[in-house]
């Protein structure tokens, strides 16, 4: 890291002491999973699917590796009918691998994702509190069958993909929720938790108060095939076949909009006054789409270099993230061109801001038989990421 980017960084330190922790919302970003790989035995999927929120944004930290040995990775595991996790807190295993991030404060993240325990691979929990300096690992559910994380303040939180487990002490014990059905997507924003299931070729959007644990069918949004549930606020927009079902009062009544036209597999973010969406049929190239109607209407972008896509957020509505190929782009000007970020080549499988210049990145560096998964992060709109050492 240069001068430059460390005297930036103590600048914006500085600034936030003198102002304080704001509690600002975290509009939670999503990937598709089809361009997610998969490594077993893992925990399947890697990073988040679908828009979640927690509070807040990720600070201009400095992360500088601890000069401390690394511990030995410990192996207080449950395992049984094949599911294998670390259940009990301790030091970061040597070999975790991130996949899916969550923060609720400048300071305060959580990841989820695999570590060595032996000859497999168990599912861990790490957390940090001081932006990333120092990471420690939290109980995990007993379970392999999860892929993303979601905290909604320091108690509350849920393990989702294909199961729905839930704490409500932090992470030291954890509950699985039994929705009769698999849950594809979650997210959570102003009190409430919304969870997409599917079940016997059909699917529903359900929803509970954060740290109730009391699950109902949200009736207005009708029948058909959901997917992509993304939430900011009171807004919840869900898409059911190639149209949007927009609530403007947390699930109580939709209308539908027009959408994307021919839209595939989409995913979103932004919010409801740049509503962006990512999608792709299999067939055609990937197409990036910006609303600025909360989904009647969208306009679409310029194609990114070094295509398909395999990772998306946006930062507002003029400043966008995407990767190609290995390199990431930024866009600037609403999707009208593209250009090469300041970041190493990966396979960049998550993408994510926090506010308008805070972001993190998650890349699959190496190759098949030797992969590495690293936490990068963005204090500058994504013009350039640094990497964060966790453990």
């Amino acid at each position: 890291m240069s001068m430059d980017f460390l005297e930036a960084v103590e600048e914006q330190l500085v600034a936030a002491t003198e102002r304080g922790i704001s509690r600002r919302r975290w509009r939670w970003p999503w990937l598709m999973r089809i361009r997610v790989p998969v490594r077993a035995p893992s925990v399947g999927i890697a990073a988040g699917v679908g828009a979640a929120l927690a509070a807040s944004a990720i600070a201009a930290t400095i992360t500088i590796p601890s000069s401390k040995p690394k511990a030995k990775a410990q192996t207080a595991t449950l395992r049984f009918a094949g599911l294998r996790s670390y259940t009990a807190p301790g030091a970061v295993p040597i070999g975790f691998q991130p996949q899916s991030f969550t923060a609720i404060s400048e300071y305060t993240w959580w990841l989820l994702g695999t570590a060595p325990c032996g000859r497999h691979s168990c599912t861990t929990i790490v957390r940090t509190t001081d932006g990333g300096p120092q990471f420690t690992r939290i109980s995990a559910p007993p379970t392999s069958a999860v892929s993303e994380v979601r905290f909604a303040d320091s108690s509350d939180g849920y393990a989702v993909g294909p199961q729905l487990w839930s704490t409500h002490d932090g992470g030291r014990t954890w509950s699985r929720q039994h929705l009769g059905a698999t849950v594809g997507d979650l997210a959570i924003a102003d009190g409430y938790v919304y969870a997409l299931a599917f079940s016997h070729g059909r699917s529903h959007l359900m929803r509970s108060v954060v740290g109730a644990d009391r699950w109902a069918t949200l009736s207005d949004v009708g029948d058909g095939f959901l997917s992509s549930l993304w939430v900011q606020g009171p807004t919840v927009i869900v898409q059911s076949g190639s149209h949007l079902l927009v609530s403007r009062n947390q699930g109580i009544q939709f209308r539908r909009r027009r959408g994307v036209r021919h839209a595939g597999n989409c995913g979103y973010d932004g919010g409801p006054g740049a509503l962006w969406a990512l999608c792709s049929t299999g067939m055609a190239p990937d197409e990036i789409v910006l609303s600025h109607d909360l989904g009647n209407t969208f306009t679409t972008a310029a194609q990114v270099p070094n295509g398909p896509i395999g990772a998306f957020a946006a930062a507002s509505g003029t400043t966008a993230v995407a990767s190609g190929q290995g390199p990431l782009y930024v866009t600037t000007n609403s999707g009208a061109s593209w250009r090469r970020v300041a970041a190493p080549s990966a396979n960049w499988t998550y993408l994510g801001f926090t506010d308008a210049t805070h972001g993190v990145a998650i890349g699959q560096f190496g190759t098949a038989s030797r992969q590495d998964y690293r936490l990068y992060y963005t204090i500058d709109a994504g013009r350039s990421y640094h990497f964060v050492p966790i453990g």
